[in-house]
């Protein structure tokens, strides 16, 4: 199953990209996404390129009755966001691996920092993937929640981490919302997703 998603900030790529490396940052994301005791490690300086890495277990309470039993103690949530050094704009890139590990289903997906007139867009284009044949598509459908979710959860903490710094801003960077989304989803962002039809 395919599906994009964007978010609109008030903050250039500079700055997302240093809140993105901060390993309190990741901490407080796994954690408002529902995750239990969950371990998170950032490598390198936000300067270049940098990785940031995190094991969480979450509530199965995202999976249908007929998918409990594939994770009775939880969702357990690897991920792996790898990021480059910024391009001549500030512009990043990054790609994301992670995997479900109780229910069989991978997460990839690649994303763009890239500046605009009020501050940065993030775009995030992924796939989710389930390793059981039979059951693959209706697994990856009841998979997409925690893989949304998990975003949300970063879109919002980033959210308030942006605010709590904007007064540093200088006077010429607007700090008002970008108003381009077309279309909004329940996670406050622009997200569309579909099936695979190959």
């Amino acid at each position: 199953m395919i599906w994009t998603a964007r978010y609109d900030y008030p903050a250039p790529p500079e700055r997302v990209a240093h809140i993105f490396a901060d390993q309190a940052f990741a901490l407080a994301v796994a954690l408002a996404a529902g995750a239990v005791s969950p371990q998170v490690e950032v490598s390198a300086e936000p300067s270049g390129e940098f990785t940031v890495t995190a094991r969480t277990v979450n509530p199965a309470t995202s999976l249908p009755a007929q998918f409990a039993t594939l994770a009775p103690g939880g969702l357990e949530i690897r991920q792996a966001q790898v990021w480059e050094a910024p391009g001549p704009a500030g512009e990043r890139a990054a790609t994301l691996a992670g995997e479900i590990t109780g229910a069989l289903v991978r997460i990839t997906a690649q994303i763009a920092l890239t500046p605009t007139p009020q501050g940065s867009q993030l775009a995030v284009d992924g796939e989710i993937t389930a390793a059981l044949p039979l059951l693959g598509a209706a697994l990856e459908k009841a998979a997409m929640p925690a893989a949304l979710g998990y975003l949300a959860a970063q879109d919002q903490v980033l959210r308030r981490w942006i605010a709590q710094e904007l007064p540093a801003d200088p006077p010429e960077r607007s700090t008002q919302q970008s108003t381009q989304q077309s279309t909004e989803g329940w996670d406050g962002c622009q997200h569309v997703d579909h099936e695979d039809q190959s």
